[in-house]
């Protein structure tokens, strides 16, 4: 972080966020909840799937720009869910949100992972030599890696939340058919073009 600006919403380069940080996270949440309070429920995969997939993803990925965070997305999806998973259990006549933190995961991990962090995991191997790491933290991040994070969203999205359909006792000839795949490949192409949104000119680091 040296020679940069201080971000008003992180308090460092990994540990967590400031107050303005953490309103920001919930501001993102309430976004969300909006979102998803305006749509219809899911009846079909099209276009529910990719209708979800866009009103999910927008939030998280204004969190992830503003606040430049791992975890910033799973974060922003788990303060929706836990409020609204409390009201479907308080309230059985209120359906049970989808299925969005697998797919919000997958979008911090498909941002923030790279080859060196993967690198590190072999450290943990008995009898490996440790090697001193400099933390560096991600300013920026780049058109292709934003646009394989949001296809990747998309994607698991489209896999989980028929299965959790299906679970729910929704009709299989229409959650388990072909229009599912064309229906995973659409989501999937719509949130990466959406992913967008997170990327700026530089490189993430």
């Amino acid at each position: 972080m040296s020679g940069r600006t201080p971000s008003p919403y992180r308090a460092g380069p990994w540990p967590g966020l400031t107050p303005r940080g953490a309103g920001l996270l919930l501001a993102c949440a309430g976004f969300l909840a909006v979102g998803q309070m305006l749509i219809a429920p899911l009846e079909k995969p099209l276009p529910d799937l990719a209708v979800l997939g866009v009103t999910a993803l927008m939030p998280m990925a204004i969190a992830e720009r503003i606040i430049r965070a791992p975890g910033a997305a799973a974060a922003t999806c788990g303060a929706y869910l836990l409020p609204r998973s409390l009201i479907s259990l308080l309230f059985p006549t209120v359906p049970s949100p989808p299925l969005l933190l697998v797919p919000a995961i997958t979008f911090d991990l498909a941002l923030w992972l790279d080859t060196s962090h993967l690198s590190a995991l072999t450290e943990l191997l008995p009898g490996h030599q440790h090697t001193q790491r400099t933390r560096r933290a991600a300013s920026s991040f780049s058109r292709n890696r934003a646009v394989v994070a949001g296809g990747a969203f998309g994607l698991v999205l489209a896999l989980v939340e028929p299965a959790y359909q299906l679970f729910l006792g929704a009709d299989p000839v229409i959650w388990s058919g072909s229009s599912v795949w064309v229906a995973a490949v659409v989501t999937t192409l719509v949130c990466a073009a959406l992913a967008t949104v997170v990327s700026v000119p530089g490189r993430a680091s």
